[in-house]
This record gives structure tokens, sequence and C-alpha cells, in this order.
């Protein structure tokens, strides 16, 4: 587990590093003349970044190396505001184009950048005047040398041809920097004839590799010193003439040199073992100790490269869930001696293990013996370090040692402190209340042992405190399940799979029918067990597990590495549940989605029961308690969520308290300092905790930053996906862009049980589109924020004397009281990086001394008004800033055109109904968010002063018949009738505000000029500027998602010849102004020449189709597709859509479809899994064939007036939910106020349609009415 602070500088450096190397901020160094400064601070950081990855556990928990983090965190954050700071001064133009501007300004950056110089070498220095790496582990070579000395010690005695194969589970920087340190180091040099480092290319090109080879053992033999002339000439002529040979050439000139010299070669990013086979054959034994180090990031492609019998040693843990294995020969004497670096160490066989002595030499001897266990059949990694004798089913209390544990320390000294899983364990049996149908099911998964299923694994996953291992160790015991040979093992902290291997042996020889937590047994029977060598334990497990039908629990696996570890060992068992809190690992031990349960929380009448159980030990009942007890009660289960852990923890607490309203509600009102302080409640965090610090640190980082929002606020993923770009938690890399790397760190959160999923889904990417936090988790979020001062949130109550240094982001909550001075006199706000605000806007939350906030959020802010927007021109920095919600904006100010650095403007849910010219000049804006007409004013909001003012304004003009001026004079003389957050700007701009009924926002000439922008919509074409805006899209070639409106048959020709080349559209939606013109055809100029970009994912069209079939199949990437009067009048085209093999949604509304009938054939629409059909007036039957929509999960149907006939439905074999209309539907409110008959009449029909359908689906299909 690292530390916050560690990980928070990691990424800190992150961040910084990744601005100090990219292209601009080297030019803005050339420009100002301080580039060798630049230079210099660049490698510091790096330096820095280096010696945090190799801190390890330890180190991280050292309060000294915790201090000197921080400081280079604060450090780091300087270093990029600083860079980007004298970016701007770069970008000032001169005066007439020669005489620069602003001379003294480039004196003032020089200085400061000497200065800034001068305070990263301080920094750096800092560490090696306090040793802060090494005095933190003072017992132990540092991590450096360990690695050194097993990469080094793999290298001597042995004469034959070695491959040295190291394999990581994640991130290849620790294996590089392992094998560097070797290939770097004179001595090793010297034992080698040639030496090459090769990296992979992908895919694989021999002719690349070989040339790579060969100019490499020429080249360095060619730069050698005391050579032969004649031989380095000769090289010389090789170099000169490698382009020109084929690969035969290279191959023979390689297999001449090889047999002759002894080698070191590397090769880094081994993928395929087709690689390693062609590659291998390159390399002769020539018995003079040559070397091949091979990384890879795969296991068996590991163990395949080295021979058997090849044992595995574990170099280095760099997180819970990425580690560092080299796979090397096994060696065969039981004990040997060498020297490395001058240094006599002993290599042990595997029995001589244990009695390594002192913690100095051990390390060593080990490493140099690479001496973990045999592993040539299982993968398991063993080490000295952990104990090996004490049974993972033996659960100790903190303060208790095992029985041996005095005989344990005796034979060996090395014995390590367990983790404690007793604490974890959140119910007792007799609590196990509102799990009876998780229960149930997860017992049928398991079956009785008589029914020949084959072996199956089950996974049962969750976050921390669901109570997991508490359900399964009573299915494990229940009596059920019928003969099972049973054995319970939990994975111990440090993991040691020999360990848990031998607990399960030791159980299933001993028939242990019992949880081992409470089975007691002689210390002979156990020791037969402890005593064997790891190949007869093997042997004998894989006997028990055929010699009867066996079940097997292995709790509270924490990452993928640990199963494979154990799993070949576990062939032969029948059944076998995983617990774990992550959802890969149990798709990773499952494989099937069907054998995986998510545990949830609890339903609110459960949690009740639960907690009243708890509280009162079954002395009451719901109904006898007084109601302002059950409402304290509420808002203590709303604190809990449903999570039996903070449940039975809270309950537990409260049981010993007063049982009055007025004790539960101080207790509420301070649950979040009782959480910090309170022994009896600090398991709910502890426990909690163990997910936070299993984190990376690049998730750490942008887990505390979910902090910024509110309890219970649904956080949309588009929203935070370009805050974190914004911030520069993701940035492009090589095949990936920074919103796919943004998606891999929230699916990996969900996935980990950190966030929760929202209520909405992106159906046609099956993909989680926003979510919450759990309030537990949100106080280990906010915690660790405000002690990092990460996030600091103004809100009633909050403690401002503990504020201490800069504060990264700011947040101001809807119920602090808008305090002036507390902002500007209290809080240093000269390093601020965001500003989110909550609830009502004041002028002053924006300071002079914010000048480097690069991200603001004003959604959904009240009282924002046209003239408070010129303060926001000042944020020179800013990259993200939206408005969306905010009703009252009616127009942006001139100054927006100082925010050069501007990535996203979202202007959804304002008033703007056209750009300035001044937009054109933000270069490097990559998503512009509007609404058309209906998005923008279909909600009205109570700030609203449209609806305040507007009949007044109307009033005051009708009644003098004056201009727009003479009438709002009126208003600017009488300022009593404005209410305090509008002046006379905003109302000049609400007088001229015209509500028109337009498709989008109205762009000024020269947006084509915006080169860099990736989604642009909604933009409305239909005025004069329209034609010239719609030629510019095609200069915007890096567009993924564009929509439009407002088009007509004038220019929808012009739109798709713009379009037609833009081979990164992923989304289009396109809609003409008139439907009912008869020549608005979308489709009618498709041919040969002219077709829609093959792109596309997401389609909308709005209008009129009428040549489907000749151009829906060049679509084949086509996931979603949205038809509104599409006026389609023959089902030929709906069977050219069902072809498309990868639709998922479908949506036909608005008279799309004007035939009679729908009918779905056979094999058609194989992908489909959402289909909705809404307000096709002609529309009288639907007819599903057998085999059509084989995947169909959601079936919605509308408002469709003349349907009567639905049938087919047993042929949907996928169905799970249909929606119908309720019956009073809002669309004919207008039309029954006046025709009664008609609403009977619609009435029935919704019977009708709600009859069939019933009469046709299973049981387990939901039939749901919706409005």
């Amino acid at each position: 587990m690292e530390a916050t602070g560690v990980s928070l500088g990691k990424a800190a450096l992150g961040g910084a590093l990744g601005y100090a190397t990219s292209k601009a901020a080297e030019e803005i160094a050339l420009q100002l003349g301080v580039e060798r400064d630049v230079n210099f601070i660049r490698d510091e950081l790096q330096m820095m970044q280096s010696f945090l990855m190799t801190a390890d556990e330890e180190q991280s928990q050292n309060k000294v190396l915790a201090t000197w983090v921080n400081q280079i965190g604060a450090l780091a954050y300087k270093v990029e505001d600083s860079l980007m700071d004298f970016g701007l001064h770069s970008e000032k133009k001169p005066f007439w184009g020669c005489i620069p501007r602003n001379p003294g300004d480039r004196r003032r950056i020089a200085k400061e950048v000497k200065q800034l110089r001068a305070e990263v070498e301080d920094v750096s220095n800092r560490n090696l005047r306090y040793r802060l790496i090494k005095e933190s582990s003072a017992s132990k070579p540092t991590v450096a040398e360990e690695q050194a000395s097993i990469a080094g010690a793999a290298m001597f005695g042995i004469n034959e041809a070695r491959v040295i194969a190291m394999w990581g589970t994640s991130s290849d920087l620790g294996k590089t920097s392992a094998i560097q340190k070797v290939y770097d180091d004179p001595k090793v040099l010297k034992m080698f004839g040639f030496c090459a480092w090769i990296r992979l290319m992908h895919p694989f090109s021999p002719q690349e590799f070989l040339r790579s080879l060969v100019w490499q053992f020429y080249g360095n033999y060619h730069d050698e010193v005391g050579k032969p002339e004649q031989e380095r000439r000769v090289g010389a002529e090789i170099l000169a003439n490698m382009e020109k040979m084929d690969q035969r050439d290279l191959a023979r000139m390689c297999n001449v040199e090889l047999c002759r010299n002894s080698y070191l070669v590397v090769i880094n990013d081994l993928v395929t073992i087709e690689e390693w086979h062609f590659i291998k054959k390159l390399f002769p034994d020539n018995k003079k100790h040559s070397r091949i180090i091979v990384s890879t990031q795969q296991a068996e492609i590991a163990s395949l490269c080295t021979e058997n019998p090849y044992q595995v040693s574990e170099l280095e843990q760099l997180s819970c869930d990425q580690t560092i294995y080299l796979f090397h020969t096994k060696l065969q004497n039981s004990k040997q001696q060498t020297s490395m670096d001058g240094v006599r160490v002993a290599m042990h066989d595997t029995n001589d293990k244990a009695r390594l002595a002192t913690s100095e030499e051990k390390p060593k001897a080990m490493h140099a013996s690479c001496s973990a266990e045999p592993i040539s059949d299982s993968n398991i990694v063993t080490t000295t370090k952990k104990n090996t004798s004490m049974s993972t089913g033996e659960i100790q209390e903190e303060d208790q040692e095992p029985n041996n544990a005095g005989a344990e320390k005796a034979h060996n000294p090395t014995v390590r402190k367990k983790v404690d899983r007793s604490r974890t364990l959140t119910l007792a049996d007799g609590l196990l209340c509102g799990r009876e149908t998780e229960k149930s099911f997860v017992i049928k998964l398991v079956g009785q042992p008589d029914h020949n299923q084959g072996r199956k694994v089950i996974s049962v996953w969750g976050m921390g405190g669901l109570g997991k291992t508490t359900l399964v160790r009573s299915i494990y015991r229940n009596q059920e399940l019928g003969g099972w040979k049973r054995a319970w093992a939990t994975a111990l902290r440090p993991f040691n799979p020999e360990v848990l291997l031998r607990d399960l042996a030791w159980q299933l020889q001993n028939t242990v029918q019992e949880d081992p937590a409470r089975a007691t047994t002689t210390g002979v029977q156990k020791k037969n067990v402890s005593g064997m060598k790891l190949q007869e334990l093997k042997q004998e497990l894989a006997r028990l597990l055929t010699e009867k039908k066996c079940l097997i629990v292995l709790d509270d696996i924490s990452s993928t590495s640990e199963w494979e570890l154990v799993k070949q060992c576990l062939d032969n068992a029948e059944r076998i549940i995983v617990t774990t809190r992550e959802k890969k690992i149990a798709e990773h031990c499952s494989r099937e989605v069907r054998n995986m349960y998510p545990l949830g929380v609890l339903k609110y009448d459960e949690a009740l029961d639960l907690f009243i159980k708890k509280v009162f030990k079954d002395n009451i009942v719901k109904t006898d308690l007084a109601p302002a007890i059950m409402e304290q009660a509420r808002v203590t289960l709303q604190k809990c969520g449903g999570l039996p852990l903070a449940i039975t923890t809270i309950g537990g607490f409260l049981a010993t308290k007063p049982k009055t309203a007025i004790e539960w509600r101080k207790m509420n009102e301070c649950i979040s300092s009782e959480l910090e302080i309170n022994p009896e409640l600090m398991t709910i965090k502890s426990i909690l905790m163990r997910s936070y610090d299993g984190l990376p640190y690049h998730l750490k980082y942008a887990f505390l930053y979910l902090s910024i929002f509110p309890e219970d606020h649904r956080i949309r993923w588009g929203r935070l996906m370009r805050r974190w770009i914004a911030e520069g938690y993701s940035r492009d890399m090589l095949g990936i862009t920074a919103a796919e790397l943004c998606r891999r760190y929230f699916d990996e959160l969900l996935d980990r049980s950190m966030i929760l999923p929202g209520e909405g889904i992106d159906q046609y990417k099956q993909k989680i589109n926003s979510c919450q936090l759990h309030d537990m988790i949100r106080e280990i979020c906010v915690s660790k924020a405000r002690e990092e001062n990460l996030v600091f949130t103004l809100e009633e109550r909050c403690c401002l004397s503990k504020t201490q240094g800069a504060i990264r982001h700011l947040v101001i909550g809807s119920n602090w009281k808008r305090d002036k001075d507390v902002l500007e006199s209290m809080l240093d706000l000269s390093h601020v990086r965001s500003l989110t605000v909550f609830g009502e806007w004041r002028s002053f939350f924006i300071s002079e001394n914010m000048r480097f906030v690069r991200v603001l959020d004003l959604e959904d802010t009240l009282g924002l008004r046209d003239h408070h927007l010129d303060q926001i021109g000042q944020l020179r920095h800013l990259k993200y800033l939206s408005f969306r919600g905010c009703c009252n904006i009616f127009c942006l100010p001139n100054s927006f055109g100082n925010l050069r650095h501007l990535e996203t403007l979202d202007v959804r849910g304002t008033r703007i109904s056209e750009l300035p010219t001044i937009i054109t000049d933000l270069r490097k804006l990559q998503n512009l968010h509007a609404d058309d007409y209906v998005d923008r004013f279909g909600v009205r909001v109570e700030d609203d002063i449209v609806d305040k003012y507007q009949g007044y304004i109307d009033r005051i003009s009708t009644g003098k018949r004056c201009s727009v001026l003479l009438s709002s004079s009126h208003v600017f003389l009488r300022p009593q009738v404005l209410d305090a957050g509008l002046n006379r700007y905003d109302i000049f701009n609400l007088y001229r505000f015209q509500e028109r009924n337009l498709d989008g926002i109205i762009l000024p000439k020269g947006i084509g000029k915006l080169k860099a922008l990736h989604a642009l919509g909604a933009v409305d074409v239909s005025g004069r500027n329209g034609n010239a805006t719609v030629k510019e899209f095609g200069e915007l070639t890096q567009l993924r998602k564009l929509k439009v409106g407002g088009l007509s048959y004038r220019n929808i020709n012009e739109l798709w010849s713009a379009i037609a080349d833009h081979n990164q559209l992923q989304s289009l939606s396109v809609e003409i102004g008139d439907p009912n013109e008869d020549r608005n055809e979308l489709d009618g100029c498709f041919g040969e020449g002219l077709l829609p970009p093959s792109s596309l994912e997401n389609l909308a069209l709005h209008g009129k189709l009428v040549n489907v079939t000749e151009w829906i199949h060049r679509l084949q990437n086509l996931s979603k597709l949205v038809l509104k009067r599409s006026r389609l009048e023959q089902d030929d085209a709906i069977q050219a859509i069902g072809v498309l093999p990868n639709i998922a949604v479908l949506r036909l509304q608005f008279n799309s479809f004007m035939g009679a009938q729908l009918h779905f054939q056979g094999s058609s629409f194989p992908s489909l899994l959402v289909l909705w059909f809404d307000r096709l007036d002609k529309l009288r039957s639907v007819l599903f064939e057998e085999g059509t929509m084989p995947k169909l999960e959601l079936l919605q149907i509308g408002v469709c007036t003349e349907l009567k006939v639905i049938s087919g439905l047993p042929a949907l074999k996928s169905l799970k939910e249909i929606q119908l209309p309720k019956n009073g539907d809002s669309y004919f409110n207008e039309i029954l106020e006046v025709q009664k008959d008609g609403y009977r009449y619609y009435s029935k029909i919704f019977e009708v349609q709600r009859e069939q359908v019933e009469r046709q689906v299973a049981e387990h299909v939901r039939v749901n009415i919706v409005d």
C-alpha cells in the first residue's frame, strides 16, 4: 500500500513533466532564451520521479520522506504553472511586427526561471543531504540495489547460454530500470563481446529486428578503443552497406558473429511466442556464458522463454496488483558459492531457505541464487520473507500470536505479521439480513456433488463492507449443499501462495468440514503437511481433490496475479468460490458471467431490519418506535447507503447510548468527525481504506478529484472526463486518446467499487454514463483530499483554521453564506487550478489572485448574469468552461478572446443563440457544446429572468409604441423593478432576446479556423451565413461528433460533400428545418460519388429519406440509428437496416415509418439490444418472426394510436423488459380537453396493447407503464 502523499507526488510530477517535455514548452523556452535552465529543471524532475517510483511500501510510510514528497508536489505544480505563464508572454505579438513587446518581461522571466531552477536544485539536494530513500530502510538494500543484484547474479557462474525473462503485470518502468542497471555496469559489459538492446516493433518485423541487431553490434564495436584497425574498418563497411542487405544477408552476418563471441542481448516488449520462436533461432549456444534478457507483460510468454525446469522470483511489488517477477533456469545444486561485486554469497536450495540468517545477507543470497520455489508446473512464487507454516485459515486477533509462533520465530527469524481478517467479518451469521435471495442464488450455482456439471469457479464480488465473507461462510456451512468435501483459505497480506495451498491440503487431508477459523487439530496432523516439499504438496493436493468432489473457498483475492499463482493447483476442484472486491478479478476467475454474482447494498427495509436488530437486540419491532426516532434512523441509514458494515458498526455504537432522537441526531450531525476519531466506528474507515490503498497512484488522484462534487450528486461521465483532461490527468498517447484513457480510469474505478454506477446508461455502447460516490466512500475521499490540500470546500461549518498551504481545487457549496472577507482574506487563492460553484453566484468569487485556474465549472449556478462574464476573460489559462443550465446568459463578451488555451466550452441550457466572431481566435478549442431550441427552452427554472421581466417590458413597449432603446430606458430609469443581480447591460440583452425556433447556435464566419474541434453542436445553418458555415465544416477534419440543424435542399448537398472525407467522424445528427417541404430530402443526393462517412457509429436523421437501401449498407460500424419524420412507406428500408451487423439501438419516431405493418424477419438485427418506436400514426401491427433480434433486451412502445396487433414476442429470446405508454399521455392533453371521446378511444387502444403484450411474454420479462 502506497502512502497518499507519494501517490499525489507522482501524479503532480507526471503533470509537470508532461508539460515540461512538450513541444510547446520547448518552443517557449527557446523564444525566451531560457532553454538551458528549463532543460535542467525537466531533468531534475525526472530524477525525482524515478526516486519516487523506487520508493517501496515501508518508505512510503516514512514521515521524513512524506515531507519531502509534499515539497516535490508543490514544486511540480509551481514549475508547471510558471512554464504555462511564461507561455502567455511568448504569445504576445510584437508592435508593428518587429518591435518586441515588453522587453522587461523577458528579463523578469529569465530571473524567475533562475529562481525556479535554484528551488528545484535545493529540493533535489535535500534527498542527498538527508539520504531520504535509504534512511527509511537501512536494514536492507534499496530496491534499485536489489534489482541490480538479481539481474547481476543471474549472469554469473554458468557457461551455457541462458535466457532470463522478466514479467511485469503492468507498466514496464520497473523492468526497464532493473535491466538498465546491469546493462550499463562496466563490469558486466567486459564479460561480453557484443551487447544490444532492442525494443520490438508491433507488428513484429524480422528484417528490422536483424538490422537493429547488426547496427548495435558493429556500431558499438566500431566505437570501442583498442580494437584492431582492420576489424574496425570492416565494421564500418558493414554499417555503410547495411541498408542494401536483405533479411538473409543480415541473418547470416548475425550468425557468424554470435557463434564466435559472447553476447548480451536485451529484448524489450515481447508479445507473442511466435516472435520468440523466430528470435531464439538466431542465437546459438556457443558455451561462452552468453545471456538473453526478455521483458514481457505476459507470464506465459516469460515461462516459455526460459529453459525447463525454471524458477521464478518476486523482484518488486509496485502496488497491490503490479508486481515484477524474474523467470530463470532452476539451480540444481543444493549449495553453490559464487561472488558478485566482490561479495561471497551462498546459493541455497529450497530446503535451506528458511535458515538464511541476517536481514542484510538474506536479500543478496536470495537474489543471487534466485531461490524462489521451482514452479515449472504451477507458476507459484514464494520468498523467504514470508511465513510458511501458519495456516491461512487460522485468523488471529491483532494482539494474539498463533499457537506455534514461538517455535516459528526460533526456526525462522523472518516471520512477519499477517493481515488480520477477523475484524473484516462484518456480520455474525445470525445478522445475515436481507441476503436470502443472494444466498439461494449462489447455493444453486454450487449445486450438489452428485450433479455432474464439471469444474466451476463462482465469484462473489463487491465493495468492501458488503458482507461477502459472511454470506459465503453462511453458504459454506449450509446443509443444503450436501456431501461436498470442503476447505476454506483466506488470502493474507503479504500474499504467499505456498502457505495458502499448504493450508488447503491440510484441511482436505484431515477432512475438515468447518470454517478453519473455528477448527482445531493436533500438531502432528499439521506437521505432516508442513514438512512436505512443494512438489509433494502439489501431488498430495491433486490426490485429495480427485479423491472426493471438493468445494474450495478462496476468500479476499485482491489481484489477478494471485489467482494465476494458485489456479493450476486447483484444476481438479469441482467447485471454487472466490470473494473479491474487483469486477475484473471476478471476470478473470470465473470467465463466464453466469458464474459471477455482484453483491449489492441492502434495500431500505432490509437495512432498517438489520439496524434495529443491532441497536435493540431483537427486543423491539419497528412499529413500536416513535416517529422522531424513525426519522433519525432514516437519516442514519441514508448515510450508511445500505452498507452492512456501516449499519452494524453504527448500530452497535448506538446500542450503548441512550435511545433517544436527540442522541441520534447528535451522532448524525457529526458523523464525519465520529468516523475519524471514534474508536468504535474507525473499523468502517479502516476496512474501506483497503480499497483506496490498493489503487495505483494515477487512480488515487482521479478518485480524490471526485470529492469536488456534493453528497449524492450524480456525476456525468462527459463532464468528469473533460475536467480530467483539462487538469492534465489524461493525455493523448500513442494509439490511445486522452478520452479513451479517461474511460479506462472510470471503468477501473467502477470495477473496483470505488464509485457506483448512476441511473443512466449509454445503450448503444453499453457504457455507464454517470456515477455517484457511496456516502461512506465519499467520507474517505473528502478526508484524504482535504488532508493533502487537494480540494477545499467552502460550506456551512467548514473549518478554515485548519486550512494550510496552497489550495488546488476550490469548491463553493450551495449552503455557504457567501462571505467576501472569508474568501479574500483567509484563503490562499494564488494556486487554485479549478473553481466549481454550486448554488448562487457572486461576483467576488473570481479573484485577481486566481491566475492559474484551468477549470471553471458553473453548471446550474443561479444568479449568473451577462455582466459577470467579463471577469472570466482574465483567466487566461482556462481550459474548461461550463455555463450549462445557466438560463440567464444571452451572449458572450469580447474578452473571451483572451482564452487562447480553452479546450471545452459548454453553453447548453443558456439563451446564447449566436456566438461572437472572437470565438474563431480560440484555436485550441476541442469541444463546443450548445442546444437546439427544444433542449434549451423545454424546462424553466425559478431563476428565469425572461419569465420574470419579459411581460413587464412588453407592456411598456406596447403602451409607448417605441423602439427597443426607448422602451428599455423606462426600465433603466426604474432600477427598483430590478433585482440585485441585474444591471442595465443585462436588461438590454434581455430586450434584444427573441426565442427563435432555432435548431442550434449560429456560428460566425471563420469557424473553419478551429482545426482542433472534436465535438461541435448543435449548429443552426438556416440563416444568411448558413451555406458558408456548412462549407467550412469541410476544414474541421478532426471532428468526432457533429450536430447540425436548419438544413434545406439548398445546402444539404454541401453538407454531405463537406464531411464525406471525415474519417474520424463517429457521431452525426442531421435535421431538416422544414420536414414538410417535399424538396427537403436528406439522402436524395447520395450516389456512387457521394456517401456518408463509413466511420459513423451513431447516426440521427430528422427528415425525409428516399434512398435508404442504396447507402445504408456502407455503414458497417453503425451501432445506433435514430430516424424522425423520415416518412418511409415500405419496410424494405427496415430490412436493409436489419442486415447491419453492429446495430444495437434503433429508434423510429415521429412518422419515420408510414406503413401499416412492421415486419421483422428471421435473422435480421443480429446485435440489436434496444428497439423503440413512437408516434408512428399509421402503424397497425408489429410482427416478430422466429430468429429475429436474438439479443434484444428492451422493447419500448410509445404512443402509436392505430397499433392494435403485436405478435411474435415469444420469438425474442433475450427480452428482459417492455415499456408501454401511460393512458393519459401528455402528448394528447390539448386534444383530450376538447375531445373527451377521443380519450376513451386512446385508452382502449392502450389497454389492447397491454393485454396482448402480457399474454405473450414470459414471467421473467418486466412490463412497465411509463409516462
